[in-house]
């Protein structure tokens, strides 16, 4: 099911309360149309004594005010509009429609009222006019972020979820921080995935690929020996299928069959030498078997694909270490902290090599930051720990 988010949880719904307080205008007011608007005839005392009263959550008084002015000034524009957004605002949406209305019969673009309008439609489910008010609000400002949202959104909570999807990819490329629709994304795209896969397995019910989909998923839930099942009807089905020996090996690793492992691994390493994961995975293994040499060559062709893969350097440092090429070993461990300075296996690897080596001061540097790593993860799991032991203790109080 694909979630929405209401006015009052959206993350703009503070660009709402600053026109209502009489802030900055939100980013729907951004262009003017080429045609001549109605004049704004209201005096600012009046917005002003407004925010006022909004501040004070004195609503009724605000929109008092507003109806008030509004019968020396019935066409004011901006008036009709800070009323309208505090219909919004109190969840009148019906209301605030009417009011948004107003303006764009004489105004059919007047700057962000359209965006207004599609923001009421959308708090009352009305995803279609939703998108027609988005659109038009586009129409003016092609690359207005909070239209672009709920654009978005409506697009998705009527189902059509690539064109949400598209939108959102759009937004997230001119806003890479923006949590809000990354998360949104990630709702989609699991929205759209369980959409297609209910679509194969309708059309295909026993196919390879619908076996190899239900592995996929088993393996994502940890149900590794009902993945390994589904995987095995896949290659019953289709000895051929693509990537069969590397999927399964996969999940062997992950089970930490390491046998079973390394035979699918070597299977899937035949049919494509350069498998970058694959490649990783035997690595693992053989460091384990202190088969420091083949692990280095594997590790090879997995690192110059996955640059910032700090473990496979940290096996990388293993592996030299191993073999007791100490320089390589420590350029190794040293990548790994410049990925990661937490990662405090490889400073204890650094702490050794460099005891090993007798570069004294450095070895104990290497300690204290270990140590300190430690007794934080330690402080932190203690506190997750007291957490969890207090709202058991309040979940047992209320019961």
């Amino acid at each position: 099911m694909v979630s929405r988010i209401s006015l009052r949880t959206s993350p703009h719904s503070s660009w709402i309360q600053s026109l209502l307080l009489g802030g900055i205008l939100i980013p729907f007011t951004t262009v003017r149309p080429a045609f001549p608007l109605p004049v704004p005839q209201t005096s600012d005392s009046v917005f002003t004594r407004a925010a006022e009263l909004i501040r004070a959550k004195d609503y009724e008084g605000a929109e008092k005010l507003y109806r008030q002015a509004l019968l020396e000034s019935p066409d004011d524009p901006e008036l009709l509009k800070a009323l309208g957004t505090l219909d919004q605002q109190e969840g009148k949406f019906q209301e605030s429609i009417d009011i948004f209305q107003k303006i764009l019969n004489r105004a059919p673009l007047y700057p962000g009222v359209n965006g207004l309008m599609g923001v009421s439609y959308y708090s009352l489910n009305d995803f279609d006019k939703t998108i027609k008010a988005m659109e038009k609000e586009l129409s003016a400002n092609p690359k207005d972020p909070q239209a672009r949202h709920y654009l978005a959104l409506a697009y998705s909570s009527s189902g059509r979820l690539y064109e949400g999807i598209q939108q959102l990819e759009s937004l997230m490329a001119d806003y890479p921080d923006d949590a809000s629709v990354l998360y949104q994304l990630v709702v989609d795209y699991r929205a759209a995935a369980q959409k297609a896969g209910e679509k194969l397995a309708a059309r295909f019910p026993d196919s390879a690929f619908l076996h190899a989909l239900n592995a996929e998923v088993f393996t994502d839930s940890d149900r590794f020996d009902d993945a390994i099942r589904e995987f095995k009807e896949v290659s019953r089905k289709d000895p051929s299928f693509p990537g069969i020996h590397f999927a399964v090996g996969q999940v062997y690793w992950r089970k930490k069959d390491t046998r079973n492992a390394m035979a699918e691994l070597q299977l899937a390493l035949q049919e494509d030498p350069n498998q970058p994961l694959a490649n990783y995975y035997m690595a693992d293994m053989l460091t384990d078997q202190k088969e420091y040499q083949l692990a280095i060559n594997h590790l090879r062709i997995t690192i110059p694909v996955y640059p910032n893969l700090k473990q496979a350097y940290f096996l990388l440092g293993k592996c030299y270490a191993g073999t007791g090429d100490s320089k390589q070993a420590l350029e190794a461990f040293n990548k790994v902290i410049e990925l990661d300075p937490d990662y405090k296996e490889a400073h204890y690897q650094l702490y050794g090599l460099y005891a090993r080596i007798g570069e004294k001061a450095k070895s104990e540097k290497q300690l204290r930051i270990f140590e300190k790593l430690v007794k934080e993860g330690q402080n932190r799991d203690k506190k997750l720990l007291n957490e969890s032991l207090q709202k058991r203790k309040e979940a047992e109080n209320q019961n």
